[in-house]
């Protein structure tokens, strides 16, 4: 009788079980939590070419040998003011040393919503870890790094708005990394019942900063709940990212997600999201540029699975010199999903030979009676309309930054803060010369 093999575990460099391990997890929910996203991760395979989702972004760009599993992040004695902190009702910043969470208005001391990390969760909140870390939100799966993640974060936090809450200014997270290294974080949202919340993240790393990112996000709007969320990612150039994030929208609520993305060597992301229950919407909002070599792979997954439901995509992209970006979208309306409204486009913008944008919106429909519609844009700048720029005083590269600075304010107007619709202008105008 032959002894029964059983298959390697299939683990990128770096990500193995002796890494997690050395993660020292003594919460027992976490740990049980960990174990069963690394068995996740270690039974899918790793990522080839061969992979449909991949063809187009071939795996070895993510230098894994190079980094390690990071430790964990502790509480920094100081936190580390910010410019625009005041805006805000909590703060989260996250850097080299370790984080800090700073309650800017006294809402977290009137106990009015929660910003904790995942240990304080675990122990405070175990119904909210249980039920919402790992949780429905993952609309489809298993996936390799949305399991990567679930065993290797570093930094985890917990955002829960009870009930019939307001929170009038917004929760910023802020992270900043001037070291060489790897950061694996993780961010839960549970918004409740007719409650409101804006969160917006900022990510920034040193020029030439070597950093391995790899982020994951479950994001739940209860019902009639309304959640924004808004995503500026400025990476250093040598910083290679991979995002995993998910949402799940109840009944008669509302999700408006915007994701920028301007910086990064190499960047693959995935947001899905899934409105399923009666009137639950979903407005989804991208717009990345790619020049020099940098490369930007995105994926989307709009699932209707429940009639009555409604959802509306626009993504809108730049690349330039030898940039190269990746747009890969799909409307999913389950079986039964009947009375379903949903859109989705894509527009592009390739400056010049050499630069180039790939471009796959597509259906999987199991219903009838719906309404499902896509489209994607691909071309340059008008010659007329920069001509016309030019005959009223603007030089030539002054008429393409404001072209191009037009083609992206429709998606710049959604974010909600003025000083990170600045900050995307002003990274569009340097990346344009």
């Amino acid at each position: 009788m032959h002894p029964v093999s059983h298959p390697a575990p299939a683990t990128v460099p770096g990500y193995d079980q002796a890494a997690m391990s050395a993660l020292l997890e003594t919460q027992p929910l976490l740990h049980a939590k960990r174990e069963e996203g690394f068995a996740a991760y270690a039974a899918l395979p790793v990522p080839t070419l061969r992979h449909e989702e991949w063809r187009r972004t071939d795996p070895a760009l993510f230098p894994f040998e190079k980094f390690t599993a990071p430790a964990r992040l502790s509480a920094s004695a100081a936190p580390t003011p910010g410019p625009m902190d005041d805006l805000f009702d909590v703060v989260v910043a996250v850097h080299d040393g370790g984080f800090s969470i700073t309650d800017r208005t006294g809402q977290l001391a009137a106990r009015a919503f929660t910003v904790c990390t995942l240990e304080e969760a675990a122990q405070q909140h175990p119904e909210l870890v249980q039920r919402y870390l790992q949780g429905s939100s993952r609309c489809k799966g298993p996936r390799k790094f949305t399991a990567l993640n679930d065993a290797f974060w570093n930094v985890g936090l917990l955002i829960h708005v009870p009930a019939s809450t307001v929170v009038e200014k917004g929760i910023l997270i802020r992270y900043d990394h001037q070291k060489p290294g790897a950061v694996v974080p993780k961010l839960v949202v549970v918004v409740e019942q007719q409650s409101q919340v804006t969160v917006a993240e900022h990510y920034q790393s040193g020029p030439d900063t070597a950093l391995l990112a790899i982020g994951g996000r479950e994001l739940y709007a209860g019902p009639g709940a309304q959640l924004k969320v808004v995503s500026l990612q400025e990476w250093g150039g040598q910083t290679y990212h991979i995002g995993e994030d998910w949402a799940r929208v109840e009944r008669d609520a509302r999700i408006d997600w915007v994701t920028m993305l301007l910086g990064g060597q190499v960047s693959k992301m995935m947001v899905g999201c899934d409105v399923q229950d009666v009137n639950s919407n979903a407005y989804l909002s991208g717009l990345f540029f790619a020049d020099g070599q940098q490369h930007v792979d995105q994926r989307t997954l709009q699932l209707h699975s429940a009639p009555h439901t409604y959802s509306n995509l626009l993504y809108k992209g730049a690349v330039k010199d030898q940039g190269h970006s990746v747009y890969q979208g799909i409307i999913d309306a389950a079986p039964g999903a009947i009375k379903v409204d949903a859109y989705q486009m894509n527009n592009n913008l390739v400056l010049n030979d050499g630069a180039r944008a790939d471009s796959l919106p597509g259906l999987e429909i199991d219903a009838d009676d719906l309404k499902c519609s896509h489209g994607s844009t691909m071309g340059n700048l008008d010659p007329n309309q920069v001509f016309y720029l030019q005959s009223r005083g603007l030089s030539a590269v002054e008429a393409r930054q404001f072209l191009v600075m037009a083609f992206f304010e429709e998606v710049i107007a959604k974010v909600p803060y003025e000083f990170m619709r600045e900050r995307v202008r002003e990274h569009v105008k340097r990346k344009m010369g």
